[in-house]
């Protein structure tokens, strides 16, 4: 009898294994690009670089749907900045989040004077009369949103600023006080779930070098409502269309810049806008779960003192009237008993 040849499985060499990567990532980008059309804007993404991060994405540009047919599609379920995140994070590993919008008042216009010459101009511009000022200028309107003059962080604004509306500290009709801590040492008091929220262990970024960790905000005056909004649009999105890994790196984005947010009762408002945008646009939690909505209970479980104190805070609720309230009462219960 012949003797048995043993069978041995070839391992395949680094270099062979990098060829195979390098041949699969040139595939993505010589694929055919797909059009996208998001609020009349057109945007063209490699075919396969996409059918790779989404398959509902996948079956409308290589199924038997009208997108195929036709070469491109229209989605009206998202805006143009979401959308554009969705590519550059398909491209880059990372995205953009929206912009931080400073509001200065005489107060913060003392305070950043020494941060550029045209803030100091427009300090002058506003401590002059109006008769000594050049024929070039003329008063600011201290509510007016100005950008400041060095360069700013990726994470602040550099762009035109949005309408101009009163920048106000609000005034509270009604104030709630405090919750009481419960004695009871197995509820956790306000320190121990901030504690608790500031150390979730976040996966997606950690894989990514590219993404800076977000800025404190330094006072009042700036407001984060556009960069807490362009996380969650950008979640509702991923969940939408099966992005696990978009809906993940924008949850713990917004997890990260929640937790180095300083909330200012001047700046419960962008909490609010969060909330609202959230609960109107997230569905109802599938076994108990759902992250977002977890994630914010568990951010309104700390800072309920802070949030019970506005006005608006309390009309949404009872508008609200169910998943949001319910949420909420969790944590007062969870405070208390």
């Amino acid at each position: 009898m012949g003797k048995k040849k043993s069978k041995t499985r070839e391992r395949s060499s680094p270099d062979l294994q990098s060829r195979s990567s390098d041949t699969k990532s040139q595939n993505v980008y010589t694929s055919p690009p797909f059009k996208f059309i998001v609020e009349g804007q057109s945007f063209y993404l490699h075919a396969a670089l996409v059918s790779q991060h989404s398959r509902p994405l996948d079956r409308m540009m290589n199924g038997d749907m009208s997108e195929a047919q036709k070469g491109y599609a229209v989605l009206k379920e998202v805006d143009e900045d979401t959308f554009g995140r969705f590519a550059e994070w398909a491209n880059k590993g990372y995205y953009t989040p929206g912009e931080v919008v400073t509001w200065l008042d005489h107060t913060s216009l003392e305070r950043s004077i020494a941060e550029g010459g045209e803030c100091k101009k427009r300090m002058k511009s506003i401590s002059e009369p109006a008769e000594e000022l050049e024929e070039s200028e003329s008063p600011v309107n201290p509510a007016t949103p100005v950008e400041r003059a060095p360069p700013l962080p990726r994470y602040f604004a550099q762009r035109a600023f949005r309408e101009p509306h009163t920048f106000n500290y609000r005034t509270i009709a009604s104030p709630v006080s405090s919750i009481r801590e419960s004695p009871n040492r197995n509820s956790p008091s306000r320190s121990q779930l901030k504690e608790s929220f500031i150390h979730r262990k976040a996966v997606v970024r950690q894989e990514s070098i590219s993404i800076p960790p977000p800025p404190p905000n330094q006072g009042p005056d700036e407001e984060y409502t556009d960069v807490f909004l362009s996380h969650a649009q950008l979640y509702v999105f991923a969940e939408k269309y099966d992005i696990q890994t978009l809906k993940m790196l924008a949850l713990e984005n917004l997890q990260t810049t929640l937790a180095i947010f300083t909330l200012y009762e001047a700046r419960t408002g962008d909490i609010i806008a969060l909330l609202r945008y959230v609960y109107a646009n997230t569905g109802e939690p599938i076994d108990g779960v759902e992250e977002l909505r977890t994630l914010l209970t568990h951010y309104m479980g700390y800072e309920m003192d802070t949030l019970m104190k506005d006005e608006e805070f309390r009309d949404l609720m009872v508008a609200d009237g169910g998943p949001l309230l319910g949420d909420y009462m969790k944590m007062v219960m969870k405070r208390i008993s």
